[in-house]
């Protein structure tokens, strides 16, 4: 398994890591975080974008230059198409033109994915969590197996990723993450204290 660490620079790398250890030292509970650099390729968006932009202004073309041919406004549809496809399929123009509802959905398809990859239970104890964090959509999301979750006060979780996405726009991703590693540990310890050492 790559170490999702290594999407992070020196420092953030190791105060995660700190938390991370702190949080699994402090409870019985699994606990697991991962992180990757998207989500989804998204890779239908760019072409999807670039017919739709290059429909447009081929109307529009037809609107105000009606003596044109159709094998002109071809010629114009196909290059504007092939054009903006290669201009929307780079990276941060991608990102920007998914909807944010298919961004949320890929994240959560992608948590689910990691979750069952690395922290399904193959024990009786189903006390199990996953902070999955996507650095493109910068987001991230909790997943809890069902006694992690009934354990805790209801929206616990949904207040850990607030918290989270409020701390990446002022501070910075690494400190929203350290802030919801933290606060899933003090769930989880609160939950499941750790057993003596």
């Amino acid at each position: 398994m790559v170490d999702p660490l290594h999407l992070f620079s020196g420092d953030d790398r190791e105060r995660i890591r700190r938390a991370v250890a702190d949080a699994q030292r402090g409870t019985s509970a699994k606990f697991a975080f991962a992180a990757v650099p998207a989500a989804d390729h998204y890779a239908w968006f760019p072409v999807v974008w670039a017919a739709i932009a290059a429909l447009v202004a081929t109307g529009a073309l037809a609107i105000l230059r009606p003596h044109l041919s159709i094998g002109m406004g071809f010629a114009v549809n196909a290059g504007l198409f092939v054009a903006l496809c290669l201009v929307f399929d780079w990276w941060p123009i991608r990102v920007r033109l998914v909807p944010p509802h298919f961004k949320h959905a890929a994240l959560a398809n992608a948590a689910h994915r990691a979750y069952a990859a690395h922290l399904i239970s193959k024990d009786d104890e189903h006390n199990g969590v996953m902070l999955f964090v996507s650095l493109a959509e910068r987001h991230l999301q909790v997943v809890a197996e069902r006694d992690a979750h009934a354990s805790v006060p209801a929206g616990t979780w949904d207040k850990v990723v607030a918290d989270a996405a409020g701390a990446m726009r002022r501070a910075g991703v690494a400190d929203g993450l350290v802030g919801a590693i933290g606060a899933c540990g003090a769930a989880l310890a609160a939950a499941f204290p750790a057993g003596p050492a």
